[in-house]
């Protein structure tokens, strides 16, 4: 059933093969065996499958071409990593990255729940240094793994339209600028709600926040009501520091010519994505690809067993 093509992307990407010489250990037909075979446990199943996978009436992702039949034994093609506000979770989630990219899959990264630049660590003892340091982290971790010579790592990191930082991050895949102020190697999703609809829709203002100085409102994201209860108490505190106001319009214009310009920016509607996903539990992100939505808890550390 293969064309010629499709036969040699078959030998160039997914059969296992020593990658240095060139030699070759499988045929398709072996391959399609093996996977099944690893993928079910019943002789009766084994067979179904391979019959549907060698005849593409499943279509298998990458890792489980390339890897599953391996010691590698991947079996997730995307992968959801989490990040909590502090240098254990940044950390460990960068070595995660790293780690995941090798074994093929493709990340999902969230950055929501990190202060912006400038905000007080420890009291003020340290001054943060923001979000794009670290990203250019993960961007490394991402980039310096080849996920073993089959195709190259890639993320889709996510951040909620109220963050503070988030007209500096909106602009980061283009072409102006310079090295130390884009990030262009990863991809973004901006999370959208209601509440930034209705403004847009009426021209009115929204406000920017620190997830780390307004306290719950990460954790409300995607509820309307506790959000917008929560996002007005703070636009009206005088006790926020880190807040100011940008015109709705502006930042829609900003991601729609972004959009337009790179083809790598996304929007995620969180509130639509808890309202009417699979799960009871908050969801805080999505994959690189941006069509599953999981549950996550922030990684603590590289052994977390959570």
């Amino acid at each position: 059933l293969y064309t010629y093509a499709g036969l040699q992307q078959m030998v160039d990407k997914y059969l296992v093969k020593n990658r240095i010489t060139g030699r070759i250990y499988e045929t398709p037909q072996m391959a399609y065996i093996l996977i099944a075979m690893c993928l079910f446990d019943d002789l009766r199943a084994v067979k179904k499958a391979y019959d549907c996978f060698s005849t593409f009436k499943i279509n298998l992702p990458t890792p489980i071409m390339a890897g599953v039949r391996t010691n590698i034994k991947q079996f997730a093609s995307c992968v959801l990593v989490d990040v909590e506000d502090d240098l254990d979770s940044i950390f460990s989630s960068i070595h995660a990255v790293g780690k995941y990219t090798a074994r093929r899959a493709g990340i999902g990264l969230n950055i929501g729940r990190i202060r912006p630049i400038n905000s007080p660590i420890r009291g003020g003892e340290v001054i943060h240094t923001g979000l794009i340091p670290y990203l250019k982290n993960f961007e490394s971790a991402v980039k310096s793994t080849s996920q073993n010579g089959i195709r190259g790592g890639s993320a889709t990191v996510h951040v909620p339209f109220w963050h503070y930082e988030i007209e500096d991050v909106i602009v980061l895949k283009n072409n102006a600028g310079t090295d130390d102020n884009r990030v262009r190697k990863l991809d973004y999703s901006v999370q959208f709600c209601k509440l930034f609809y209705e403004r847009l829709i009426a021209n009115e203002d929204i406000t920017l926040f620190s997830p780390h100085e307004a306290k719950g409102l990460y954790e409300s994201f995607g509820d309307n009501k506790k959000f917008e209860e929560l996002y007005v108490k703070y636009e009206n505190s005088r006790t926020i520091k880190m807040k100011k106001k940008i015109s709705a319009r502006k930042l829609a214009e900003i991601f729609a010519r972004e959009r337009l310009e790179t083809g790598r920016i996304y929007s995620m509607n969180i509130d639509n994505a808890n309202q009417h996903g699979s799960w009871d539990t908050p969801v805080y992100m999505s994959n690189l690809c941006q069509e599953i939505i999981h549950p996550t808890e922030p990684i603590s550390s590289i052994g977390d067993e959570d």
